[in-house]
């Protein structure tokens, strides 16, 4: 397996993607915006099929597009917070917009368009490689500045504002981070399966760890484990390296359960 070099771009994109994902996925289920997530990854679609009309990489159509939504989100406010509304008029929006690219675009982008659908990992090329980490380290070395801050608003957004922390500022910067993101994960799970990526390790972690870091641990480390595993069953079984991430991530989030209830019968 390790002498082809398309399954060492995988195994090196699908690590660095499936760590910052952990980390990311972490503060979405802290922050509740689970469906902001979702709704980025079906906006990927429409920046895609936008771009692939006008003859530019799929990949710059999704990653300008959602950053654009991802402000567009953060500018209305605590309101993404309290209510899907916001988040589903957005996602309606550029849906729709989404569905008219789609049918003005010719044939020959239909594999690129696929690709951001539902995955190709296995095509990731050295030069894809080198674009993930320059995206990856910008999120991080991002996330490392807001940390504190972010953590705090998340956790208590009332007392948060009352220390004078910027959080509605943290809320645009955290989403144009979830927005690069998911622009980095739809060349892994799609855009149509992105939700199991962003949200299923944070789930497993929160469900069966109370600390912040062995909640992130956690989450790191199932986003990691599902992607490696997930290239090895699809490598020898032949199948969807998709599928079989976001069939790993449910396994690991149900035997986080397990877990919890375990710990609970121990209290």
């Amino acid at each position: 397996m390790w002498e082809y070099d398309f399954m060492q771009n995988a195994f090196i994109a699908g690590t660095i993607i499936a760590f910052i994902c952990g980390i990311i996925s972490y503060f979405v289920i802290v922050r509740r915006i689970a469906f902001a997530a979702h709704a980025l990854g079906h906006i990927s679609l429409t920046g895609a099929a936008g771009a692939a009309i006008i003859g530019l990489s799929p990949m710059s159509g999704l990653l300008t597009l959602n950053i654009i939504s991802a402000i567009i989100m953060g500018l209305i406010g605590d309101r993404i917070r309290k209510s899907d509304m916001a988040v589903g008029i957005v996602l309606t929006f550029f849906l729709g917009i989404g569905a008219y690219f789609l049918y003005l675009y010719q044939t020959g982008y239909a594999g690129s368009i696929m690709a951001i659908m539902f995955g190709d990992i296995l095509s990731v090329s050295s030069r894809q490689i080198f674009i993930i980490v320059i995206l990856t380290s910008i999120v991080l070395i991002s996330l490392l500045i807001i940390m504190r801050p972010l953590l705090f608003s998340s956790i208590d957004p009332t007392i948060a504002s009352s220390k004078r922390i910027p959080s509605e500022a943290l809320s645009i910067y955290f989403l144009i981070l979830l927005a690069i993101t998911v622009s980095m994960a739809c060349q892994i799970v799609g855009a149509l399966l992105i939700f199991a990526l962003l949200v299923g390790p944070g789930a497993a972690a929160s469900e069966c760890c109370d600390g912040f870091y062995s909640s992130l641990s956690v989450s790191i480390g199932v986003s990691i484990l599902s992607v490696w595993l997930s290239l090895l069953i699809s490598f020898y079984a032949n199948l969807p390296t998709s599928f079989c991430i976001t069939m790993l991530i449910s396994f690991f989030y149900i035997i986080s359960l397990f877990i919890k209830r375990l710990r609970m019968r121990h209290v």
